[in-house]
Parts: structure tokens; C-alpha cells; sequence
């Protein structure tokens, strides 16, 4: 990412939630003009950051980093949360990612609206000592929220020496919830859910995905509105409701795609080239539109694939 607006001095990662929000006008308060970037993914989303910095009078810049993202979430080095969740690796590589923008542009700093003992996996100490050893940089990350509380625990440049942050710990919100009232913040996101790979169905079918070994984004935003059917040596994305066969309809592209002939079903797209998984695709379709499913003739291709 290219800035081009020469009075931003650091990147800040925003995420729409409470916490991010008021470190972002802690920084603003102690002086420095942080640049707010949100990293999307079909895992996280862009659209409610943007519609919560835009009601908080907020500029925020979105940057897809989905394909570089396959790698961690393929093998990371600290393994995964509950579910597909890799909250340190992940934790760290949006970090780097910001740290790459600051030294293409000659920032100086990278903040996050972490909170020290908040979560259990990546904001303990141990957890933010297992994060800052995957940093290209140690010394330019910032968390204002809990950095009185992390001084001394962690290599920090001078910029950050004579600045007076705040000492927050723990999951209870009483002070966040007063510095939202002192920053005029009105609108912020739930402090958990915003991750999917935290659910469990959508994990087990992004699973499924890397397993296949699928590379294209669009099939990772699919499974999110629709079943996916796992097959032998094939995969299929197969809609629910009318909402999911649109969707799949818009992300669809060059896929071909299949329809019950009077349209009163699913919409189905399938991935392979393997005949028998292609007929039990074509019965699964004709079952979930309750139709004969010695019937395939019923089916019809809406999408040629060009």
C-alpha cells in the first residue's frame, strides 16, 4: 500500500470494535496521526468496519490480503484456537503486514486495540511474547491501551518513551465504556464474532476447501451461503434459499452452473471431473428441489463456464 497523504506518522489497525476505536483517539490525543487499515478476508469481512468508522466520522482504508493469508491459516507456526482459528499467527502476520506499510513509507509506528488479559490465546503475556517473535519489528508496535501496563516488558522505540498510555487489563469494559462516552464513540462492534473461522460448521467446511486445495477467494465467500457437498474427488456448492442462490449466482463468474429446468430449487456449481461424484451432484440437486432423482434431465446448465 502506497500512502500518499504525507501527514499520516503510523498505521493503525482497526477492526470496528470499542477497543480499536479508542486507541485510535488515544493516538490522536497524544499527538500522532494514525493511518486506521482494515486487512480483509472472506474470514473477516470489511463491511461493518467500514459502515462504523464511516458513523464515527473515521476515513478507513481497506486492503485484501486473502491470498497471502491461504499460507497461515494452511500451517501456523502457533496452531489454531478452538476451531480453524489461528489467533497468534494471524495476530502477527496482520501486524508485519502493517509493519511493511510503515518502512515502504517511512512511518513510524504500528498500534493495535489490544487489551493486556483480555483474550486467553493471543493477549496474555506469553501470547503477545509468542506474537512479537514472528515481528520483522519489535520495536515500533504500539498498544495504547495497555502500554503502561507493557513498558518495560517489550523492546519500544524513544517515539513512544515520554507519552503518557493507558493501563487497561482484563475483560471487564467499565473503562472503555467511560472513554467512549469522553470520544463521543456511538457506534461499535460486539467484542466478539468477528472472525467465522471461530464458528465451528463454517470452519469444518473452509477445512474442506484447503483440503481440495481451492485457491479462488469466491469459493471461500460461497460457503458461507450455501452447502457444500463433499464428493470423492469433487466438491459442490449447492444454495439453500432463494438469498443463496443469488448470491452464489454473483460469485459465480466463469463457474458453470446448474439449475432445476422451472427453477423451483437450488442453484448448483461443481468442482471436478469426475463422472460418478458429477451424477451424485446431479441427484443431490434433484433431491434437495424434492424431485425424482432418476430424473437428471430436469437439470439445466445456466452459466458456460466462458
Amino acid at each position: 500500500m502506497k500512502i500518499t497523504d504525507n501527514n499520516f506518522d503510523g498505521i493503525h489497525l482497526f477492526s470496528g470494535g470499542l477497543d480499536s476505536l479508542i486507541s485510535y483517539f488515544v493516538l490522536k490525543d497524544l499527538g500522532f496521526n494514525p493511518l486506521p487499515v482494515y486487512f480483509e478476508t472472506p474470514f473477516f469481512p470489511s463491511e461493518k468496519a467500514k459502515d462504523i468508522a464511516e458513523k464515527n466520522g473515521i476515513k478507513l482504508f481497506v486492503e485484501n490480503i486473502f491470498n497471502d493469508y491461504l499460507a497461515i491459516l494452511k500451517n501456523p507456526v502457533y496452531g489454531y484456537g478452538k476451531n480453524l482459528n489461528p489467533c497468534i499467527d494471524c495476530k502477527a502476520f496482520m501486524i508485519n503486514k502493517a509493519i511493511d506499510i510503515v518502512l515502504k513509507n517511512g512511518l513510524k509506528y504500528v498500534s493495535t486495540g489490544e487489551v493486556f488479559n483480555q483474550r486467553p490465546m493471543s493477549q496474555t503475556f506469553q501470547g503477545m511474547k509468542k506474537i512479537e517473535k514472528l515481528l520483522k519489528r519489535k520495536d515500533i508496535l504500539v498498544r495504547p491501551l495497555s502500554e503502561e501496563i507493557l513498558k518495560g516488558r517489550f523492546e519500544r522505540n524513544n517515539i513512544f518513551k515520554d507519552k503518557k498510555f493507558l493501563s487497561i487489563e482484563g475483560r471487564k469494559r467499565e473503562i472503555q465504556l467511560e472513554l467512549a462516552k469522553k470520544y463521543n464513540i456511538k457506534y461499535f462492534s460486539s467484542p466478539s464474532g468477528g472472525c467465522l473461522l471461530t464458528y465451528k460448521e463454517y470452519s469444518q467446511k473452509i477445512k474442506i476447501l484447503l483440503d481440495f486445495n481451492i485457491k479462488d477467494e469466491k469459493y471461500f465467500k460461497m460457503v458461507k451461503h450455501c452447502r457444500l457437498l463433499k464428493f470423492d474427488n469433487s466438491l459442490a456448492f449447492v444454495g439453500r434459499d432463494k438469498e443463496d442462490n443469488e448470491i452464489l449466482l454473483n460469485l459465480s463468474d466463469k463457474d458453470i452452473v446448474y439449475q432445476i429446468i422451472d427453477k423451483k430449487g437450488p442453484v448448483g456449481i461443481f468442482l471436478g471431473n469426475d463422472e460418478k461424484d458429477f451424477h451424485n451432484f446431479l441427484k443431490k440437486m434433484l433431491f434437495y428441489s424434492k424431485r425424482d432423482e432418476t430424473h437428471p434431465h430436469l437439470i439445466k446448465k445456466i452459466g458456460d463456464g466462458a
